[in-house]
């Protein structure tokens, strides 16, 4: 009869350990700190690329990235379920910071969702060019794009 408890007790830190392991699933990894806002990404996000951001007061925002042509061209912003959205202020603040470092967000989205890079937190104390250089991102955004999705390499017809 006693092997009952022992059976019993093992399952329970079974369940136990699957929480356990579901919870670390759903860690939001930091990319970025700037003023009052901690931007991060969740664990096992989906496309578009889009970023969660929070502040002090637990409010919370996802930022959703409309990119074409390796260019930011929209930026929509979302309620997080179970969260009061961020302020018009805010938004705005975020949505600036989002638009001067587009590239680098896009850049550790691909490293920790594809190539599954860890990712350090970066600390901004505040944001030294707001004009964004088009060219410079285009560039950036083609040689990502080169990096991920590489062309397949020419194979010459066999000759008979």
């Amino acid at each position: 009869m006693e092997y009952r408890h022992y059976i019993g007790f093992f399952l329970y830190l079974c369940r136990k350990l699957r929480y356990l392991c579901n919870i670390k699933k759903n860690i939001m990894p930091q990319i970025f700190r700037y003023l009052k806002f901690i931007f991060s990404f969740l664990s096992n996000e989906h496309m578009p690329p889009h970023v969660h951001v929070s502040d002090e007061n637990d409010h919370q925002s996802i930022f959703d990235l409309i990119i074409t042509d390796g260019l930011l061209v929209d930026i929509k912003v979302r309620q997080k379920a179970g969260y009061k959205p961020l302020s018009e202020k805010s938004q705005g603040i975020v949505k600036t910071f989002v638009y001067a470092y587009y590239a680098q967000i896009v850049t550790k989205w691909f490293e920790y969702f594809v190539l599954r890079k860890s990712i350090k937190p970066e600390t901004i104390k505040k944001l030294e060019n707001l004009t964004i250089d088009t060219e410079k991102l285009v560039n950036e955004m083609q040689n990502l794009n080169k990096k991920f999705y590489p062309k397949p390499k020419q194979t010459k017809p066999k000759k008979k």
